[in-house]
């Protein structure tokens, strides 16, 4: 492949900045397409490229920000909503919802809502525009309008996490996403389900897509991050993911769990995979010790399947919500 000195350093800059490469000259153009059609360079939104390989080692959410990054530099009046604003105040999400490309920009135009390829345009009455935020000269909507256009869009499962790191980075209270909703023109009930269970207690996006499943499968909400002591130590404070207190005065834990606990170094703090294990199963002693009756653990996987989950948590006696 024959070397453009031009494009590298373009490459180069755009790689540097966290943003996709664009060019306006003819030469630089025809040179990009080559490079496109033999497969070094990626193409993922119009008139946008990257390094094929560079491309590759991006997850979902830091390509969306690269085309993000990249449609702001050329339009800086551009006003970015829904999940792309969410994506730009870096509320916890799942990756997999960029899956399809999409970006999401708002518009004053009532006939709104309109896609174009993978721009995605959403309606914003002229006064939230004066709510406007410049984030790193990205501008976005404002953090109450933009959990209102994720909850209007996005499922409950896919959307508390997004309320509840709203809350837990205090962007944002429910009673202003509660007056974005009273001014707006339709039903926000799936928005007011979510402010009913959002919570900044939740410490990722994991556990809160794990509640938001539990939620939906008809148990009780459990407390989040409840603090116990061992009786036997009481500087051991063991604070757990999930709990529910019976009627019976049981208290069932939930532990959400991945492999990453056992294998990232940056989650083991350098143990081996034994002494994980080993820390695991003192550290369940400890609150068998404090009180609780039935310590219960589930993953990403069985969370995802659900009917798994519904049957573990049922067996244990997890308390159904009352209508």
């Amino acid at each position: 492949m024959r070397r453009h000195d031009g494009l590298a350093r373009l490459i180069e800059l755009a790689e540097q900045e966290r943003r996709c490469v664009y060019v306006d000259e003819p030469a630089d153009l025809y040179a990009i397409r080559r490079r496109v059609k033999e497969g070094s360079l990626a193409n993922p939104f119009r008139g946008m490229y990257a390094e094929a390989e560079y491309w590759r080692k991006l997850n979902l959410t830091e390509q969306a920000m690269h085309v993000i990054r990249t449609l702001a530099k050329r339009k800086p009046h551009r006003v970015f909503a829904g999940l792309s604003a969410a994506t730009v105040y870096d509320l916890e999400h799942s990756w997999s919802l960029h899956s399809n490309g999409m970006v999401t920009i708002a518009t004053r135009n009532t006939t709104g809502g309109h896609t174009y390829g993978k721009l995605q345009r959403i309606y914003v009455r002229e006064s939230d525009w004066a709510d406007v935020r410049d984030q790193g000269g990205i501008r976005v909507t404002s953090p109450a309008r933009t959990l209102v256009d994720c909850g209007l869009r996005l499922s409950f499962v896919d959307a508390l996490a997004i309320f509840d790191s709203a809350l837990r980075k205090q962007l944002v209270t429910k009673e202003e996403v509660e007056a974005i909703c009273n001014a707006l023109r339709q039903d926000c009930t799936p928005v007011r389900k979510l402010l009913e269970y959002a919570d900044p207690a939740s410490e990722n996006g994991g556990e809160s897509y794990c509640r938001a499943v539990i939620i939906e499968l008809g148990f009780e909400p459990p407390q989040l991050q409840v603090e116990f002591r061992d009786p036997d130590a009481p500087a051991n404070v063991i604070r757990v993911d999930f709990l529910w207190r019976t009627p019976d005065g049981g208290m069932i834990v939930l532990e959400f769990d991945g492999m990453r606990k056992y294998v990232d170094p940056s989650m083991t703090n350098g143990r081996d995979v034994q002494r994980v294990v080993l820390d695991e199963r003192r550290r369940e002693e400890s609150l068998k010790k404090a009180g609780v009756t039935v310590i219960l653990r589930t993953d990403y996987r069985e969370v995802r399947q659900g009917s798994g989950l519904f049957a573990k948590l049922s067996r244990a006696g997890v308390p159904l919500a009352t209508v």
